[in-house]
């Protein structure tokens, strides 16, 4: 790529117009090295578009926003270990294998890379069909993990579709299909915009949930660069792949490090593309079908009593057959209750002639949680599991209403440092019920149930799962 338009205006152009003299050393040996990385740019198109964006880049990011950490994936590096550029005032920039003098390494870091070439083996899901053509289309690593995309063109199976043939795609982690990443009639990837897949669909890893998010996008037409970049300014190049005719930018990136955005390079400059999240984390229980192993406590617990006025302000005003407190207590500062009432359901079309309702108040706040009639009202004992939707909740805390196996006096939450927090269960109609409430920044690692039977332990398995956007 000789000298691209980059913001209205070129290297050449940016070159001739930079003051020259806020950078160290004179002025015009600053310049002079300037003008032949301009010249190594131009010559560089000989040896491959990708080598020759990675330059222009760099000193475009150099000219108009510092230093910056570059760490790429050109196709001339090796793919033992990625290459990071780091660009430095007027254009100048070094390249080191796989380290930074003001970064860690890509790997600690967190950082994706991608290899020089692509693997020649696909890897698909099980019972994958008849194939009738495949490759790979994508992979690299993150935080010492391998992912690829491999195709597959298999037949339809299907009179109804329009094209004789099905194209698949799926997505492997450490070398282990994970599941399909979509799929289209025809022999065609069918790949638009950018969009991100689900960390549960990235990672049903080893050992629980996988911090890997990967995403694919078709890049637009005359794109010739696609970079991913963070917030501390770190940058890194995707490569762009073509597959069945289609040309695909695919990349990953480690959940607790998310790029800050996408940038697409091309003539007419740099289309910057923000992204976003916002997530959904959970705290849930194994199947509660069976009883988990009783245990003898260490110690009694310490039961807390919910007290107070139930706060029914948002329920229904008709008169309860019962009502009570189910929960109650502080919480990182706010005080909080989970009050309920039992009253007629109001229906012949409902499951009976009751409705169980909620009613949640924070720092003086109540809102109603809902109403069933469906007994046992807090459904199977043991099976209590927690959500909080990522800063679009009503409340700073999260809540629950569950039931006890039977013969359970109190239930609770045991924290990582060993807290505990046991709450009396309240009879409603006969089953034992309570209402607990945590930080979601401070999650509980275990649900606790106390009883006859001594002590249910049961672990409570946190998993965040992000939804994540791309906005042109």
């Amino acid at each position: 790529m000789s000298e691209e338009r980059m913001n209205g205006g070129g290297i050449a152009a940016a070159v001739d117009m930079t003051d020259w003299t806020q950078y160290a050393g004179q002025a015009a040996s600053v310049k002079r090295r300037g003008e032949r990385r301009r010249r190594r740019l131009q010559a560089g198109t000989a040896l491959g578009t990708t080598f020759a964006v990675v330059g222009v880049a760099v000193a475009a990011s150099a000219l108009d926003r510092g230093s910056v950490t570059r760490q790429g994936a050109a196709s001339t590096q090796s793919s033992s270990a990625p290459a990071v550029f780091t660009g430095a005032p007027g254009g100048t920039a070094t390249t080191t294998p796989g380290t930074s003098s003001s970064q860690a390494s890509p790997t600690s870091a967190g950082y994706p890379s991608f290899p020089a070439q692509l693997p020649t083996k696909p890897i698909f899901i099980a019972d994958s069909g008849k194939v009738l053509q495949s490759g790979v289309i994508a992979a690299g690593a993150v935080s010492g993990h391998q992912w690829q995309l491999s195709y597959r063109v298999i037949p339809s199976g299907s009179a109804a579709n329009s094209q004789p043939e099905v194209t698949q795609v799926d997505l492997s982690i450490d070398g282990k299909a994970t599941g399909g990443a979509g799929g289209a009639e025809g022999a065609a990837i069918q790949a638009s915009g950018y969009q991100a897949y689900q960390p549960a669909l990235a990672g049903q890893g080893a050992a629980g949930t996988f911090p890997m998010v990967v995403a694919t996008g078709t890049p637009t037409p005359g794109v010739t660069s696609v970079d991913l970049r963070w917030k501390n300014g770190t940058v890194v190049q995707v490569p762009i792949r073509t597959a069945l005719g289609t040309r695909i930018a695919a990349f990953a990136w480690n959940q607790d490090n998310p790029p800050d955005m996408l940038e697409q390079v091309g003539p007419n400059g740099v289309s910057k593309i923000t992204i976003t999240h916002n997530g959904t984390a959970s705290w849930t229980a194994p199947d509660p079908q069976q009883p988990p192993t009783p245990i003898v406590p260490k110690s009694a617990p310490n039961v807390t009593t919910p007290s107070g006025t139930p706060n029914l302000s948002q329920t229904p005003q008709v008169t309860p057959h019962d009502s009570g407190l189910l929960g109650a207590g502080t919480v990182a500062g706010h005080q909080w209750q989970v009050a309920y009432e039992i009253i007629p359901s109001g229906s012949a079309a409902n499951a009976s002639d009751e409705a169980f309702c909620t009613d949640t108040t924070v720092d003086g706040k109540t809102l109603q949680g809902g109403c069933t009639s469906s007994k046992p009202f807090g459904g199977i004992g043991g099976g209590m599991s927690f959500f909080d939707s990522g800063g679009t909740n009503d409340f700073p805390l999260v809540s629950e209403v569950g039931t006890g196996y039977p013969g359970t006096t109190s239930m609770g939450l045991e924290f990582a440092d060993g807290t505990q927090t046991v709450t009396a269960v309240h009879s409603v109609e006969g089953a034992p019920m309570a209402a607990l409430a945590f930080d979601p920044n401070n999650g509980p690692t275990y649900l606790l149930e106390f009883g006859s039977y001594g002590e249910y332990r049961i672990p409570l398995h946190h998993n965040v799962q992000y939804n994540w956007t791309f906005n042109w």
